[in-house]
């Protein structure tokens, strides 16, 4: 975009203002824009900003010195994305080591209305003065097929790491507030950029089912072998004490310890490249779930791998696609996207 050379002026004169007085810049709003400040450097990264729903300023919550306000939301039909502003009152975040301020307690959305676990979802983003933190939530759902609803968010906790007690041998945040943050948003699913492939491809107990492929995210289903866990509550409860003793409360009931490994799979290691050879940087894989970032590549055809050893997995994340050890995938797919 091309400016009349006063007003570049205005804006060179107005930049150094703000880096030479950092209480003005901390002053600058940034609710509403929140995307366009953090969609290049969160995990999940690309352009959010012209899809997302900007949400008023009333999506907010104060307690204990802290106020979490929501700022856009935007929905691919399995994970919403959440940005918001935390300020503390109490400063604090100019020591802040990463990127990332951690959120617990729990959330739910959807007709079912079932609580779920606040559980490595955290606020990833940037410090914008000591007191102001702006960032990024990404919370997976289950129903694929809805198309809207209300994200009931309940935070209980906010925390940040402090860069001057990276040392300690305590792995939980340098600093929490505890305190109760309520928030009901509502959202709609876009179902215009996403799209499903179904692949139904098995070898030895393994099956690749389907594709998930969305502007920020590609998702493979897999089924492995598995066995039951057969963890009693009383042995569940006996294990709790012992993660407690050691100084660890996972803050699971036994419900939800079964929900979550109430099978014991198989391994199963899942990469994905594009059409171009790029890999997918893999975020995550459980329950036969495995979540890469796009980070805005480009997708029109996907090479999926499926192993059920991690070395050779970790060999071929190294080494790319046209390595040997790409050859011993127990599934190897090519889907069509486009």
């Amino acid at each position: 975009m091309n400016y009349a050379a006063s007003a570049a002026a205005v804006v060179i004169v107005g930049s150094a203002v703000c880096c030479a007085n950092p209480a003005l810049a901390a002053k600058i709003p940034f609710i509403g824009r929140i995307f366009e400040e953090v969609q290049q450097i969160a995990t999940f990264s690309g352009e959010y900003d012209g899809k997302s729903e900007v949400l008023p300023e009333e999506y907010s919550a104060e307690n204990a010195g802290v106020t979490v306000t929501a700022s856009e939301i935007y929905c691919d039909g399995l994970s919403v994305f959440l940005t918001a502003e935390v300020d503390m009152a109490q400063g604090g975040l100019k020591n802040l080591p990463g990127k990332t301020v951690y959120l617990n307690g729990s959330w739910r959305t959807g007709a079912d209305g079932k609580e779920k676990m606040l559980a490595n979802n955290n606020l990833e983003g940037k410090v914008i003065d000591d007191r102001t933190f702006i960032g990024m939530l990404k919370l997976d759902l289950e129903d694929t097929d809805l198309k809207k609803g209300t994200l009931e968010l309940d935070i209980s906790m906010v925390g940040y790491d402090d860069i001057n007690e990276l040392d300690s041998e305590d792995i939980t945040a340098s600093h929490t507030i505890k305190g109760e943050w309520k928030l009901k948003i509502p959202f709609s699913a876009d179902t215009e950029a996403v799209k499903t492939v179904q692949v139904n491809q098995e070898n030895e107990g393994y099956c690749l089912r389907e594709v998930f492929v969305s502007p920020y995210q590609v998702i493979a289903y897999t089924d492995v072998p598995y066995t039951e866990n057969t963890l009693t509550r009383e042995e569940f409860d006996e294990m709790m004490k012992k993660e407690k003793t050691g100084g660890a409360d996972p803050g699971l009931t036994y419900e939800q310890y079964m929900e979550q490994a109430g099978k014991d799979c198989a391994q199963c290691g899942t990469i994905i490249f594009n059409q171009d050879g790029e890999m997918l940087q893999p975020a995550e894989e459980h329950h036969g779930r495995a979540v890469c970032a796009v980070q805005e590549k480009e997708i029109s055809k996907l090479y999926i791998y499926v192993f059920d050893d991690f070395d050779t997995w970790a060999e071929v994340s190294e080494k790319g696609m046209e390595c040997e050890a790409a050859g011993q995938a127990l599934i190897s797919a090519e889907v069509d996207v486009k």
